[in-house]
Protein backbone atom coordinates (compact mmCIF):
# COMPACT_ATOMS: atom_id res chain seq x y z
CA UNK A 1 0.00 0.00 0.00
CA UNK A 2 1.76 3.46 -1.35
CA UNK A 3 1.69 6.75 1.29
CA UNK A 4 -0.07 8.66 -1.97
CA UNK A 5 -2.86 5.68 -1.83
CA UNK A 6 -3.18 5.90 2.46
CA UNK A 7 -3.44 9.67 2.08
CA UNK A 8 -6.29 8.79 -0.70
CA UNK A 9 -8.31 6.52 1.23
CA UNK A 10 -8.28 9.02 4.31
CA UNK A 11 -9.51 11.70 2.10
CA UNK A 12 -12.13 9.51 0.74
CA UNK A 13 -13.35 8.09 4.29
CA UNK A 14 -13.40 11.85 5.62
CA UNK A 15 -15.97 12.95 2.34
CA UNK A 16 -17.90 9.51 2.83
CA UNK A 17 -18.55 10.50 6.76
CA UNK A 18 -18.68 14.33 6.11
CA UNK A 19 -16.92 14.79 9.50
CA UNK A 20 -16.94 11.51 10.77
CA UNK A 21 -15.60 9.60 13.86
CA UNK A 22 -13.50 6.37 14.27
CA UNK A 23 -15.72 3.50 13.98
CA UNK A 24 -14.86 2.30 17.33
CA UNK A 25 -16.22 5.17 18.99
CA UNK A 26 -19.54 4.32 18.26
CA UNK A 27 -21.01 3.66 22.05
CA UNK A 28 -18.82 0.70 23.63
CA UNK A 29 -20.68 0.77 27.20
CA UNK A 30 -18.48 -0.60 29.64
CA UNK A 31 -21.49 -2.99 31.67
CA UNK A 32 -20.82 -5.24 34.95
CA UNK A 33 -24.17 -7.24 33.74
CA UNK A 34 -25.04 -9.88 30.79
CA UNK A 35 -24.12 -8.49 27.49
CA UNK A 36 -26.74 -7.23 25.16
CA UNK A 37 -26.34 -6.09 21.32
CA UNK A 38 -25.54 -2.50 20.66
CA UNK A 39 -26.84 -2.38 16.54
CA UNK A 40 -26.14 0.89 14.56
CA UNK A 41 -27.75 0.33 11.08
CA UNK A 42 -28.08 2.95 8.56
CA UNK A 43 -30.36 2.98 4.96
CA UNK A 44 -28.61 5.62 3.01
CA UNK A 45 -30.51 7.46 0.30
CA UNK A 46 -27.05 9.67 -0.82
CA UNK A 47 -25.18 7.80 -2.97
CA UNK A 48 -21.67 8.68 -0.96
CA UNK A 49 -22.99 6.66 1.39
CA UNK A 50 -23.20 3.21 1.79
CA UNK A 51 -26.19 1.47 3.44
CA UNK A 52 -24.54 -0.66 6.38
CA UNK A 53 -25.01 -1.96 9.79
CA UNK A 54 -22.47 -2.23 12.55
CA UNK A 55 -22.68 -4.49 15.60
CA UNK A 56 -21.17 -4.86 18.86
CA UNK A 57 -21.87 -6.35 22.33
CA UNK A 58 -21.64 -4.36 25.51
CA UNK A 59 -18.38 -5.05 27.65
CA UNK A 60 -17.94 -5.95 31.11
CA UNK A 61 -16.19 -3.02 33.14
CA UNK A 62 -12.91 -5.67 33.27
CA UNK A 63 -12.34 -5.32 29.37
CA UNK A 64 -10.26 -3.74 27.05
CA UNK A 65 -12.28 -1.26 24.85
CA UNK A 66 -9.94 -2.59 21.55
CA UNK A 67 -7.57 -5.41 20.42
CA UNK A 68 -3.98 -5.56 18.41
CA UNK A 69 -5.01 -7.92 15.36
CA UNK A 70 -1.71 -6.92 13.02
CA UNK A 71 0.45 -4.40 11.18
CA UNK A 72 0.80 -2.76 8.16
CA UNK A 73 3.19 -1.98 6.02
CA UNK A 74 2.71 1.89 4.05
CA UNK A 75 5.23 2.72 1.34
CA UNK A 76 5.69 6.68 0.19
CA UNK A 77 8.26 8.30 -1.68
CA UNK A 78 10.42 11.37 -0.39
CA UNK A 79 10.71 13.98 -2.89
CA UNK A 80 12.97 15.93 -0.51
CA UNK A 81 15.55 12.76 -0.98
CA UNK A 82 15.60 11.90 -4.47
CA UNK A 83 11.93 10.06 -4.21
CA UNK A 84 13.75 7.50 -2.83
CA UNK A 85 11.32 4.76 -0.55
CA UNK A 86 10.55 4.85 2.84
CA UNK A 87 8.30 2.41 4.71
CA UNK A 88 6.06 3.03 7.43
CA UNK A 89 5.04 0.32 10.07
CA UNK A 90 0.65 1.00 11.00
CA UNK A 91 -0.37 -0.64 14.04
CA UNK A 92 -4.51 -2.62 12.90
CA UNK A 93 -6.91 -2.35 16.19
CA UNK A 94 -9.93 -3.04 16.41
CA UNK A 95 -12.84 -2.90 18.56
CA UNK A 96 -13.01 -5.77 21.44
CA UNK A 97 -16.57 -5.24 21.41
CA UNK A 98 -17.25 -6.39 17.81
CA UNK A 99 -19.06 -9.19 16.67
CA UNK A 100 -18.33 -10.70 13.23
CA UNK A 101 -21.06 -14.02 12.81
CA UNK A 102 -23.72 -12.01 12.71
CA UNK A 103 -26.81 -12.94 10.91
CA UNK A 104 -27.82 -9.51 9.72
CA UNK A 105 -30.61 -8.82 6.81
CA UNK A 106 -32.86 -5.49 5.66
CA UNK A 107 -36.63 -6.04 4.18
CA UNK A 108 -38.78 -4.64 2.55
CA UNK A 109 -42.16 -5.64 0.63
CA UNK A 110 -41.17 -9.20 1.16
CA UNK A 111 -38.05 -9.24 -0.59
CA UNK A 112 -35.12 -9.91 2.44
CA UNK A 113 -31.71 -8.73 1.29
CA UNK A 114 -28.39 -10.48 3.01
CA UNK A 115 -26.13 -8.01 5.00
CA UNK A 116 -22.18 -9.53 4.80
CA UNK A 117 -19.44 -8.36 7.46
CA UNK A 118 -16.59 -6.71 5.75
CA UNK A 119 -13.27 -6.49 7.89
CA UNK A 120 -10.98 -3.61 7.83
CA UNK A 121 -7.64 -3.98 6.41
CA UNK A 122 -5.93 -0.63 7.08
CA UNK A 123 -6.28 1.37 9.81
CA UNK A 124 -7.74 4.20 8.05
CA UNK A 125 -10.94 2.24 6.73
CA UNK A 126 -13.36 3.64 8.66
CA UNK A 127 -16.16 2.58 6.70
CA UNK A 128 -15.00 -1.01 7.26
CA UNK A 129 -15.24 -3.78 9.69
CA UNK A 130 -19.00 -3.51 9.02
CA UNK A 131 -21.95 -5.68 7.58
CA UNK A 132 -22.88 -4.36 3.94
CA UNK A 133 -24.94 -5.29 1.03
CA UNK A 134 -22.14 -7.01 -0.68
CA UNK A 135 -24.06 -8.78 -4.04
CA UNK A 136 -25.01 -5.02 -4.18
CA UNK A 137 -28.90 -5.80 -4.67
CA UNK A 138 -30.11 -3.31 -2.43
CA UNK A 139 -31.07 -0.06 -3.78
CA UNK A 140 -33.66 2.08 -1.23
CA UNK A 141 -36.12 3.97 -1.71
CA UNK A 142 -37.63 7.33 -0.23
CA UNK A 143 -41.44 6.85 1.14
CA UNK A 144 -40.82 3.28 2.08
CA UNK A 145 -40.42 1.26 5.16
CA UNK A 146 -37.71 -0.96 6.08
CA UNK A 147 -37.51 -4.32 9.02
CA UNK A 148 -33.69 -4.71 10.79
CA UNK A 149 -33.36 -8.12 11.56
CA UNK A 150 -29.86 -9.17 13.39
CA UNK A 151 -29.52 -12.42 15.10
CA UNK A 152 -26.15 -13.56 17.00
CA UNK A 153 -25.97 -16.83 18.97
CA UNK A 154 -26.21 -16.17 22.98
CA UNK A 155 -28.21 -12.69 22.21
CA UNK A 156 -31.49 -12.13 21.82
CA UNK A 157 -32.68 -10.91 18.40
CA UNK A 158 -32.42 -7.40 17.52
CA UNK A 159 -35.25 -6.20 15.18
CA UNK A 160 -35.93 -2.30 13.94
CA UNK A 161 -38.29 -0.65 11.91
CA UNK A 162 -37.87 2.69 9.89
CA UNK A 163 -39.70 5.05 6.79
CA UNK A 164 -37.14 6.15 4.64
CA UNK A 165 -37.42 10.25 3.96
CA UNK A 166 -37.87 11.72 1.29
CA UNK A 167 -34.87 13.21 -1.00
CA UNK A 168 -33.95 16.66 -0.59
CA UNK A 169 -33.41 18.89 -3.52
CA UNK A 170 -31.37 22.34 -3.45
CA UNK A 171 -32.91 24.75 -5.68
CA UNK A 172 -29.81 25.82 -7.77
CA UNK A 173 -30.82 28.98 -9.58
CA UNK A 174 -31.85 30.37 -6.09
CA UNK A 175 -28.67 30.03 -4.62
CA UNK A 176 -26.18 32.90 -5.11
CA UNK A 177 -22.94 31.54 -7.39
CA UNK A 178 -20.88 33.64 -4.63
CA UNK A 179 -21.14 34.13 -1.00
CA UNK A 180 -19.77 36.19 1.57
CA UNK A 181 -18.98 35.90 5.72
CA UNK A 182 -19.84 39.63 5.42
CA UNK A 183 -23.38 39.44 3.75
CA UNK A 184 -26.41 37.41 4.24
CA UNK A 185 -27.12 34.72 1.87
CA UNK A 186 -30.40 32.59 1.36
CA UNK A 187 -30.05 28.69 0.23
CA UNK A 188 -33.75 27.77 -1.30
CA UNK A 189 -35.12 23.48 -1.61
CA UNK A 190 -37.74 22.22 -2.46
CA UNK A 191 -40.66 21.98 -0.11
CA UNK A 192 -40.88 18.76 1.74
CA UNK A 193 -43.91 17.80 3.56
CA UNK A 194 -42.99 17.76 7.47
CA UNK A 195 -39.84 16.48 8.89
CA UNK A 196 -36.59 17.92 9.86
CA UNK A 197 -33.34 18.60 8.09
CA UNK A 198 -29.79 19.15 8.40
CA UNK A 199 -28.20 22.24 6.87
CA UNK A 200 -24.82 22.51 6.28
CA UNK A 201 -21.84 24.61 5.01
CA UNK A 202 -18.16 23.72 4.73
CA UNK A 203 -14.85 24.95 3.04
CA UNK A 204 -13.67 22.16 1.06
CA UNK A 205 -10.14 21.25 1.89
CA UNK A 206 -8.19 20.64 5.15
CA UNK A 207 -6.19 23.43 5.00
CA UNK A 208 -8.57 26.32 3.99
CA UNK A 209 -10.07 27.01 6.83
CA UNK A 210 -6.91 28.41 8.51
CA UNK A 211 -6.37 30.82 5.88
CA UNK A 212 -10.19 32.45 6.23
CA UNK A 213 -10.17 35.52 9.08
CA UNK A 214 -13.95 34.46 9.82
CA UNK A 215 -15.09 30.88 9.30
CA UNK A 216 -17.53 30.44 7.24
CA UNK A 217 -18.43 26.97 8.38
CA UNK A 218 -21.88 26.90 9.67
CA UNK A 219 -24.80 23.68 10.69
CA UNK A 220 -28.62 24.29 11.10
CA UNK A 221 -31.50 22.14 12.05
CA UNK A 222 -34.42 23.11 9.50
CA UNK A 223 -37.98 22.61 8.68
CA UNK A 224 -38.06 21.25 5.75
CA UNK A 225 -41.72 22.82 5.01
CA UNK A 226 -40.51 26.32 5.24
CA UNK A 227 -37.81 25.46 1.83
CA UNK A 228 -35.78 28.41 2.65
CA UNK A 229 -32.77 29.44 5.27
CA UNK A 230 -31.09 32.69 5.57
CA UNK A 231 -27.38 32.58 6.73
CA UNK A 232 -26.55 34.96 8.76
CA UNK A 233 -23.21 37.57 9.40
CA UNK A 234 -20.47 35.99 10.64
CA UNK A 235 -19.46 38.39 13.34
CA UNK A 236 -15.50 38.58 13.87
CA UNK A 237 -12.59 40.02 14.43
CA UNK A 238 -10.88 42.59 12.39
CA UNK A 239 -7.46 41.92 10.92
CA UNK A 240 -5.35 44.07 9.11
CA UNK A 241 -4.73 41.62 6.36
CA UNK A 242 -5.70 41.46 2.74
CA UNK A 243 -8.30 39.50 2.20
CA UNK A 244 -7.85 36.16 1.00
CA UNK A 245 -8.72 34.58 -2.37
CA UNK A 246 -12.18 33.20 -3.33
CA UNK A 247 -12.63 29.55 -2.18
CA UNK A 248 -14.83 26.55 -3.14
CA UNK A 249 -17.68 26.25 -0.28
CA UNK A 250 -19.56 23.03 0.03
CA UNK A 251 -23.44 23.44 1.06
CA UNK A 252 -24.97 20.33 2.17
CA UNK A 253 -29.00 19.78 3.09
CA UNK A 254 -29.49 16.31 4.76
CA UNK A 255 -32.68 14.89 5.41
CA UNK A 256 -33.18 12.46 8.27
CA UNK A 257 -36.19 9.70 9.47
CA UNK A 258 -37.98 10.10 12.74
CA UNK A 259 -35.40 7.02 14.47
CA UNK A 260 -32.13 9.35 12.89
CA UNK A 261 -34.09 12.69 14.65
CA UNK A 262 -34.82 11.57 17.83
CA UNK A 263 -31.47 9.70 18.36
CA UNK A 264 -29.19 12.15 16.91
CA UNK A 265 -30.18 15.79 17.49
CA UNK A 266 -32.73 15.48 19.84
CA UNK A 267 -30.47 12.94 22.11
CA UNK A 268 -27.57 15.09 21.14
CA UNK A 269 -26.37 15.59 25.05
CA UNK A 270 -24.61 12.11 25.29
CA UNK A 271 -21.01 11.13 24.97
CA UNK A 272 -20.41 9.96 21.51
CA UNK A 273 -19.92 11.83 17.96
CA UNK A 274 -22.24 11.10 15.54
CA UNK A 275 -20.48 10.20 12.42
CA UNK A 276 -22.21 12.64 10.11
CA UNK A 277 -23.40 15.23 12.03
CA UNK A 278 -20.01 15.92 14.29
CA UNK A 279 -23.05 15.71 17.31
CA UNK A 280 -23.44 13.71 20.14
CA UNK A 281 -26.09 11.51 20.97
CA UNK A 282 -27.69 9.80 24.53
CA UNK A 283 -25.64 6.41 25.68
CA UNK A 284 -27.56 3.27 26.02
CA UNK A 285 -30.73 4.29 24.63
CA UNK A 286 -32.64 2.46 21.50
CA UNK A 287 -34.57 3.98 18.90
CA UNK A 288 -36.41 2.34 15.80
CA UNK A 289 -35.16 -1.50 17.52
CA UNK A 290 -35.98 -3.41 19.42
CA UNK A 291 -34.20 -6.19 21.50
CA UNK A 292 -30.85 -4.45 21.96
CA UNK A 293 -29.41 -0.69 22.15
CA UNK A 294 -28.59 1.60 19.54
CA UNK A 295 -30.42 3.00 16.64
CA UNK A 296 -31.87 2.06 12.86
CA UNK A 297 -31.86 5.38 11.14
CA UNK A 298 -31.87 6.64 7.48
CA UNK A 299 -30.75 9.80 5.69
CA UNK A 300 -30.45 10.92 2.18
CA UNK A 301 -28.44 14.43 1.26
CA UNK A 302 -28.02 16.71 -1.58
CA UNK A 303 -24.96 19.08 -2.26
CA UNK A 304 -23.87 22.05 -4.32
CA UNK A 305 -21.06 23.61 -4.65
CA UNK A 306 -20.26 27.86 -4.14
CA UNK A 307 -17.19 30.37 -4.21
CA UNK A 308 -17.16 32.62 -1.04
CA UNK A 309 -15.39 35.50 -0.22
CA UNK A 310 -14.26 37.53 2.83
CA UNK A 311 -15.33 40.53 1.59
Amino acid sequence: MTFKKHIQSIFVAFIIFFNGCAEGEWELLEVDYEPVLNVFGLISLDPEVDSFVRVYRTTTLSEESEIFVGIDTIRFSDPKNNNEDTWWIDSLFEPAAIIKDAQVSINANGTSIPFNFVPKQYSWEYEKNVYLDTLGTFTPKPGTTYLLDVTVPGYDSVKGQLLTPGIPVLIDSLIQDTVSTKRTYKIVWQQLNGGKGYLSGRLEGWSIAFEFECNPDFDRVVDLQEGTYTVPVRICEQRQTEPGEPEPFIIRLMTMDENYYEYFIRGEEGGYNNFLLNSGTTAGRSVGIEGGLGVFGSVASVKVQRVIIQY
